[in-house]
């Protein structure tokens, strides 16, 4: 399973290093060359558009992972738009015919995907009912309905980070109904670090983005949605620390840190709990879940391995996991009925 993933995510890092070169790098090409020879290199950069990239992507990415063909014609339909966005006019005509060809089968798949789209959300109502977790719910929801596989976990994952950063004003439902909550973020200021970084990015964004203008407009503009995009990541990973807490119910504790992590388990499969300090350092393998690297003050060990569910990595069993919780003795004292040390 491991080298699944690890094969799955080395094609996605091939293609995208792919679509950089094609779409930004053609779109440079073509303003720099001579008047005389951009037609010829416009029609190039046509054919790398609707047939290269989209027939490359079909051998990294489809064929290894056996995905539909079906996603095919969205690919073709987005380099579509970028050509008709990039290139100059005499080949946006050629578009437009291809255009004409394609129109009827995204109406049947624009019909498919509705009728997948109330399945999905039909599904997702059952989990929901059982456990308020939307995060991992929409993820089921969609294995349900259309197969589990790695596809479905990354749409899902962005999903989560859309819901978290751009509808970060959205109240969120206990997963468990009269738990305890405890956060992960206050004890060592994770906010006031967040808003430095967030700074930081903000002004290499505007910075890059001006040095970019004056070379290539299109690139500036795409290089900036992309970080924007990343901004997004950003309040979606604060949204999420803040509000999805430790919880601790009358048999379950959820522990997580945002949307990186989630263990859901039994109180009584806890071992041990232990208060420790920042340069904890152990021989057997255990689970760092610190929302940054030096700020863990908890160590939980389990009877019997838990599964951690990362959002975008895979699912691994850990019997320890380190981590940081905010008030420790109030959280040993919520599982006093367990051996402490």
């Amino acid at each position: 399973m491991a080298a699944i993933l690890f094969k799955s995510s080395k094609n996605i890092i091939i293609i995208t290093l792919i679509a950089l070169f094609v779409f930004i790098g053609g779109s440079v090409l073509l303003h720099i060359v001579p008047a005389n020879v951009k037609d010829k290199v416009a029609d190039g950069l046509l054919a790398d558009f609707v047939i290269t990239f989209p027939a490359l992507y079909y051998f990294i990415i489809l064929r290894p992972s056996q995905a539909s063909v079906k996603r095919l014609l969205l690919i073709i339909s987005l380099c579509c738009i970028i050509g008709y966005l990039v290139l100059p006019q005499h080949q946006r005509q050629y578009i437009l015919q291809i255009r004409k060809l394609t129109v009827l089968a995204e109406l049947i798949f624009i019909i498919y995907s509705v009728t997948k789209f109330n399945k999905i959300r039909l599904a997702y109502n059952v989990h929901q009912a059982q456990w308020a977790d939307p995060i991992y719910n929409l993820r089921y929801a969609m294995a349900d309905v259309i197969g589990e596989s790695l596809a479905v976990k990354v749409i899902a994952s962005e999903l989560a980070v859309l819901r978290y950063g751009l509808l970060f004003w959205k109240k969120e439902k206990s997963a468990l109904k009269g738990s305890i909550t405890f956060s992960t973020h206050k004890e060592f200021n994770y906010i006031a670090i967040w808003c430095i970084l967030i700074v930081a990015v903000m002004v290499e964004v505007t910075a890059f983005h001006l040095l970019l203008l004056r070379w290539s407009s299109l690139a500036a503009n795409v290089v900036t949605a992309l970080s924007l995009y990343g901004i997004v990541f950003f309040i979606a990973d604060l949204t999420a620390i803040i509000k999805r807490k430790v919880l601790i119910g009358n048999e379950q504790i959820v522990l997580r840190t945002g949307l990186r992590w989630s263990v859901n388990t039994q109180l009584d499969n806890i071992s041990a709990v232990k208060k420790i300090s920042n340069d904890y350092q152990s021989e057997e393998e255990y689970f760092k879940g610190g929302i940054i690297k030096n700020s863990c003050n908890l160590l939980i060990t389990f009877h019997q391995s838990v599964q951690v569910d990362k959002l975008y990595g895979a699912s691994k069993a850990y019997n320890t996991i380190l981590m940081h919780i905010d008030n420790y003795e109030e959280f040993a004292a919520a599982v006093t009925k367990l051996p402490r040390v």
